[in-house]
């Protein structure tokens, strides 16, 4: 069996403390000759980025040129915060030991750079047969989670078998059901990756509809 993961939210705990991402987003700001105020900072958080034209328009900046500082700082941030410890994984990461007879990998919305960045910190990568993130162009972001793109490479390197994964948000069932994946939910305001984990052992997980995805 082949058991797939997402990073932030399920492996990664990137939201307790956003001081990563407020200074790669301020250093963003400073290349691009904005002002670093709290307000523009949240004009490129990642939920605010649906119209990226948009928001170029109101900077006054080439889209092309807002994202590409974009990317490059938040991954260069991103990445430094794991790296350093600032950005650590959930305390059950170890729930994972229980797996090691299957196939694991990752597929993430975050940079690829960051995927390989946690599983190189945790000694993950010793462990994960694949992991995948987004690219660093703007084309890249029509490829994001639900779209099965990012498991081209995951099939590519693993082939047939049965596959679930295991995510945190609609976007990743979405993703599960259009890529014929089982699903397997984790809400960290009630449940944790050993939860998680048990369900997959158990084979108590959801076969998405691929109707689902057409409304997440």
């Amino acid at each position: 069996m082949h058991v797939g993961f997402d990073l932030d939210g399920v492996l990664l705990d990137s939201a307790a403390d956003l001081s990563w991402l407020d200074r790669g987003l301020d250093d963003a700001l400073t290349e691009l000759g904005i002002e670093r105020c709290e307000a523009n900072r949240r004009k490129l958080y990642p939920d605010a980025l649906a119209d990226l034209e948009a928001v170029a328009d109101e900077f006054g900046v080439d889209p092309d040129t807002l994202w590409a500082a974009r990317t490059r700082n938040y991954t260069g941030g991103k990445v430094e915060a794991i790296r350093s410890g600032e950005l650590q994984p959930y305390e059950d990461i170890d729930a994972i030991g229980r797996l090691l007879d299957e196939t694991l990998f990752c597929v993430s919305n975050s940079p690829q750079e960051v995927v390989e960045a946690f599983l190189d910190e945790t000694g993950l990568d010793e462990e994960f047969a694949v992991g995948v993130g987004r690219g660093h162009s703007r084309a890249a972001l029509d490829r994001l989670k639900p779209d099965p793109a990012l498991f081209e490479p995951v099939s590519q390197t693993l082939g047939d078998g049965e596959y679930v994964y295991v995510g945190d948000r609609d976007s990743d069932r979405a993703f599960a059901a259009r890529t014929d994946m089982n699903y397997v939910h984790l809400d960290r305001r009630e449940r944790t990756l050993y939860d998680a984990v048990e369900d997959v052992m158990n084979g108590d997980w959801e076969t998405p509809e691929t109707s689902q995805s057409k409304s997440s």
